[in-house]
């Protein structure tokens, strides 16, 4: 059971990385009446160009009547070639309604909202079931790097998913091929229910598709429902965003979206053939791995056996342990005494 969950999990982060590594960047010139210089300048910098300010400003004024601080007049004019239509802004209000705002200080919220802004998309969907439950799914989300040190142990690979900031919302992934990715989880629930089931990302990806290299930027939607204590039902919703019209025309046709398919199948082949193994029985890769000998991954696996055998678990929970076994090893330490300071009488 918890070997399928590694099929799911990392065909998910994966797909995420492919679809956010087809894009490319284009920037235009767009004027500055209007704002306070010192504020939009600080704007320009954070989001690199001037194409992008734009978006970012005209799409939150078009879409939701949102003056976002440090944007101009003339950066908040509609681009004279996009509709801002129910389906164009549909998505602006899908995220706000989720609980992500478009507030300075919010984190990633600028980089956010200016690709919503842009003019061209391509969404792809991804759904199904999961044999397990909710408590398993979390687990899985909460210790990342862990479940890729599973996946590499049975398959000699070199996937890896690791987190780049201490609250655990920045992470980054490879498939140790030809994808990779750095990513921001902006929600990890919607409007404050569902923790670990109503999941917002936000990353920028690359990836090797035939003869291209290629980079950009993409959200992603992951909701997931539990039926039963065994079975949770999954949609994945990715909404791309191509740097021209080039790439917009090949990524909205099929035969890129069966490439697309491809080199996520081939991850998914590479973990049944690890799912094979351990439901066959075979402990030995698990047991024998030296990167899970360490100590850590020693408790991570009693942690897992723990919540797969119905233990509860929450996003979260792993932060909470951690720092209350590191208490108690601290509190466990016994008193040294340095003899060579005690004078005898």
């Amino acid at each position: 059971m918890p070997t399928r969950f590694w099929i799911f999990r990392f065909a998910v982060a994966m797909l995420f990385v492919m679809l956010s590594g087809v894009c490319s960047f284009a920037a235009e010139n767009e004027n500055m009446l209007g704002a306070d210089s010192v504020v939009r300048n600080s704007l320009l910098k954070k989001l690199g160009n001037e194409d992008d300010l734009r978006s970012l400003c005209s799409g939150l004024k078009t879409c939701l009547d949102v003056d976002f601080p440090g944007c101009s007049a003339g950066d908040k004019h509609p681009w004279p070639h996009l509709k801002y239509n129910s389906e164009f802004c549909g998505v602006y209000h899908e995220v706000v309604k989720r609980g992500f705002e478009p507030k300075a200080g919010v984190p990633m919220a600028e980089e956010v909202f200016a690709r919503l802004g842009r003019r061209y998309r391509a969404i792809y969907e991804n759904k199904g079931t999961l044999p397990m439950g909710a408590n398993v799914i979390s687990y899985l989300f909460d210790n990342m790097p862990f479940t890729a040190e599973l996946i590499n142990a049975y398959l000699g690979t070199n996937y890896s998913l690791q987190y780049t900031s201490r609250n655990r919302r920045y992470f980054s992934g490879s498939n140790g091929r030809s994808l990779s990715g750095e990513f921001y989880w902006a929600l990890q629930d919607s409007a404050g229910q569902k923790l670990g089931m109503r999941n917002l990302f936000f990353g920028y990806g690359h990836a090797k598709v035939l003869k291209w290299s290629l980079h950009g930027t993409a959200i992603a939607f992951l909701d997931m429902d539990e039926t039963s204590d065994k079975q949770i039902k999954y949609k994945l919703t990715a909404v791309v965003f191509p740097g021209n019209s080039v790439l917009n025309s090949i990524m909205q046709m099929q035969v890129f979206k069966s490439v697309v398919n491809d080199k996520i199948d081939h991850i998914v082949k590479d973990i049944k053939t690890a799912s094979g193994s351990y439901f066959g029985g075979d402990k030995a890769p698990m047991l024998n791995n030296a990167r899970l000998k360490s100590y850590d991954n020693v408790q991570y696996v009693i942690d897992f056996e723990n919540v797969v055998n119905g233990a509860p678990w929450k996003l979260g929970d792993f932060e909470r342990l951690k720092k209350e076994r590191e208490k108690r090893d601290l509190e466990s330490i016994p008193i040294k005494v340095d003899d060579t300071r005690i004078q005898k009488k």
